[in-house]
């Protein structure tokens, strides 16, 4: 027996979480055991310091940690919001070095917003966005500046337009993908961003990759985490407003990419992580309730193929 149905076909989403693995009956716990940690302060503010402390990225160079943030003087992506960096000995985590300054906006109206590091090799880039006083704002774009080897750092160079917020990802064969927001006239007709480079230090030769939601209201700021499969194909999550993630997948090392497709993966509309860990588990951390902005609750969920989450 043949059987023939016409219509559209939803494309599978690219990622997915095993039924109940969030308990949203427990919305204080998700029914989940709570991890054990260890709190480092690495910035303490005060009435008469920037207060407002965000976008935190690390990096590990050798055998010391790096680690940059976003530091406002009072309130979120205001003008005026700096850039500032420490470090750490990967032996004694609980020990950081003085922050100190790696970015203002010379100009005085826009924020620097922290957005990664680059590491090839021995050299370390530091890569921020310096907003045009908003964050959409078309003049916001990329800025990098590398580590000098006899202190301080290189002269600001400025490589893509766009807001971001993260570092880029290495992809196999070693060519870098950066991921951001549009910015401008662009978001009349996109949301996400993402640009690939084959330097290895990340400073020049971004070419802008095709993606191309089908719904632009669902999306507000995507803030997209993509990581690689063992299979190769990289799968990138968005934020947005539906309450569950979205997701694209690419099968060209994140030259092109699909139609990104909401996922059954809960999600607060905040900030998302992924990566994997050294035993081979992809990991993926967020706000999963599906209550809009309720951010109490952070879980990382597990998956062995990138595919399935089914530990958390």
């Amino acid at each position: 027996m043949l059987l023939i149905v016409a219509g559209n076909v939803k494309a599978a989403a690219p990622l997915g979480v095993v039924n109940g693995l969030f308990d949203s009956k427990q919305p204080r716990t998700l029914g989940l055991g709570k991890l054990t940690f260890t709190e480092s302060v690495l910035y303490q503010a005060t009435k008469t310091t920037y207060r407002f402390c965000h976008h935190p990225n690390l990096v590990q160079r050798g055998d010391e940690v790096w680690c940059m943030w976003s530091n406002g003087r009072v309130g979120e992506d205001e003008p005026g919001q700096r850039i500032l960096f420490s470090k750490a000995a990967v032996a004694n985590l609980s020990e950081w070095s003085r922050p100190q300054q790696l970015a203002t906006d010379p100009a005085g109206h826009g924020a620097c917003v922290a957005s990664g590091w680059i590491v090839a090799g021995r050299r370390l880039v530091a890569l921020y966005t310096v907003t045009g006083g908003t964050n959409f704002d078309p003049r916001t774009a990329l800025f990098a500046r590398e580590a000098r080897a006899s202190g301080g750092w290189t002269k600001p160079r400025r490589l893509v337009p766009g807001f971001f917020i993260a570092g880029p990802v290495r992809m196999p064969g070693g060519d870098l993908l950066l991921s951001g927001e549009h910015v401008g006239d662009a978001r009349k007709t996109g949301r996400m961003t993402l640009y690939r480079t084959s330097a290895k230090d990340g400073l020049s030769g971004w070419t802008r990759c095709p993606i191309s939601p089908s719904d632009l209201k669902v999306f507000g700021y995507t803030e997209p985490a993509p990581y690689v499969r063992e299979d190769g194909v990289v799968v990138c999550p968005f934020r947005n407003y539906s309450g569950s993630l979205y997701a694209s997948e690419s099968r060209d090392s994140g030259r092109s990419w699909s139609v990104p497709v909401v996922t059954n993966f809960p999600d607060s509309l905040a900030r998302h992580a992924t990566g994997r860990l050294p035993g081979g588990n992809v990991f993926l951390i967020n706000n999963s309730s599906a209550k809009r902005l309720d951010r109490s609750i952070l879980t990382i969920a597990l998956s062995r193929d990138g595919r399935q989450f089914d530990r958390a």
